[in-house]
């Protein structure tokens, strides 16, 4: 099967060096593939028509070598789909010119990329096909034929690649009907979920969509990703997956955050969940802190002195699924909320007095968890999470001070002070919108 990290993401790519960083996390995890998918990289996209350069083409050489060298296949993408003509013979031939290169370097992974596009055929091409389906398994068929021939693998992404964008039932898409119908055997397709980002995937629904592409699917894992919120970072570990799912699928690949050393744990954590029947979150967690930990050395230390687990959990705990927040956090958050039901606490009530008690506590190690981030000998790590331990060190010291002033039992009629009030609020046109558009619980 499969498995391994897709660099999928919108937003800048990573670099060489962290790719091979990745590519050691995803050997020691276990991971046998690594797809190259930047949206910032021009050739998958905009210059899907031209050959690589000499020095672009070397350096997917070198990628593909140092992969090799770990034992994970390379799989190379390229995403025709903002401007294709699907039925012009000279597209498709300057399509398979592209793999034809990339075959000639060595490469045998690759991946067809139609996401994230509107689901209409263009007019141009409505005479030659009746669907955008048959449109899509045309030209993947007809790639998947040269790189067949190679000895190569070609894996598939559908317009609709959730449930949602299938109008909520797979059963009665015609599209993916239609794809699973005509998508050659061997060509293998990804597959989110229920959702882009998917808070359980179930093993039914993997069944169900498998029936309907006559082929498992791949998982594409959004779970860990955060270009679609760039104010946070997932860093915990992989959730609302039962290992049930594995017997149903052709691949698990991971789509996890745009910065790089954000994404120990998000490996660390699937490679656990892939590789061991009796998958816990929370132990799996304290395996991936205690190898994550090295990296968190403070400069000058003479014996290797680092963050204590306890301070790496909370880092965790801040940033934890893009659902949850973790549980020290959630529990503190949830006492606060509920002190604060009325306008006026009585502060000699034992709840109030355990709500201020957890919040205290808990800004006072976000703090002392930020002191000691700066002190960091892994700069690169420290600047990875600066910014949001830094906007989430403001928050709860906002929050206890104004805590601090209502236990102090002011009158109904008094407002916080302007003088306690602090100057760190972000504003923008996001902001501005937020302000006018009610939301719900989930924002």
């Amino acid at each position: 099967m499969l498995n391994g990290v897709i660099e999928g993401f919108y937003g800048r790519g990573w670099s060489a060096l962290e790719r091979r960083t990745l590519m050691d996390w995803m050997a020691t995890a276990g991971m046998n593939t690594f797809v190259y998918a930047p949206k910032d990289d021009v050739h998958a996209r905009a210059r899907w028509r031209h050959l690589y350069s000499t020095g672009d083409l070397e350096g997917l050489r070198e990628l593909n070598n140092e992969a090799a060298a770990r034992g994970i296949l390379l799989f190379v993408a390229i995403a025709p789909c903002l401007d294709i003509a699907y039925s012009d013979p000279a597209e498709i031939e300057l399509l398979i010119a592209r793999f034809d290169q990339l075959l000639g370097a060595g490469i045998k992974g690759f991946a067809l990329l139609f996401d994230d596009i509107p689901n209409v055929l263009p007019e141009a091409d409505r005479a030659r096909f009746s669907s955008f389906a048959e449109a899509q398994a045309f030209v993947a068929n007809a790639a998947f034929e040269q790189i067949n021939a190679a000895g190569g693998q070609m894996l598939f992404c559908p317009t609709e690649y959730c449930t949602r964008f299938a109008g909520g039932d797979v059963t009665k898409s015609p599209y993916l009907e239609t794809l699973g119908n005509q998508l050659a055997e061997g060509i293998e397709v990804f597959w989110t979920g229920p959702e882009v980002v998917s808070p359980q995937i179930s093993a039914a629904s993997l069944e169900e969509i498998g029936r309907v592409l006559k082929r498992k699917p791949v998982i594409w894992e959004n779970f860990h990703a955060n270009d679609y919120d760039l104010r946070r970072v997932i860093a915990g570990p992989l959730g609302g997956r039962d290992r049930n799912i594995l017997q149903h699928v052709d691949g698990f690949i991971t789509n996890p955050n745009n910065e790089l050393l954000a994404n120990f744990v998000p490996i660390h954590t699937t490679g656990q969940f892939l590789a061991g029947p009796d998958y816990d979150e929370a132990s799996a967690l304290d395996n991936a802190i205690s190898d994550w930990r090295p990296q968190f050395e403070l400069s000058f230390s003479e014996n290797g002195e680092t963050l204590s687990g306890e301070q790496i959990g909370l880092l965790v705990e801040l940033f934890y699924q893009p659902f949850e927040l973790g549980p020290r956090v959630a529990l503190t958050l949830s006492q606060c909320r509920a002190a604060l039901s009325v306008s006026r606490p009585d502060p000699g009530d034992a709840k109030w007095r355990g709500a201020l008690h957890a919040v205290r506590k808990l800004s006072a190690d976000i703090e002392a968890l930020h002191v000691a981030t700066t002190e960091m000998q892994n700069r690169d790590l420290f600047h990875t999470f600066n910014p949001y331990l830094l906007e989430a060190r403001e928050e709860f010291s906002h929050l206890t001070q104004y805590l601090n002033w209502l236990d102090t039992g002011p009158a109904a009629e008094e407002v916080f002070p302007a003088d306690q009030f602090q100057n760190f609020y972000r504003r923008g046109p996001g902001v501005a919108v937020q302000e006018i558009l009610k939301r719900d619980p989930a924002g």
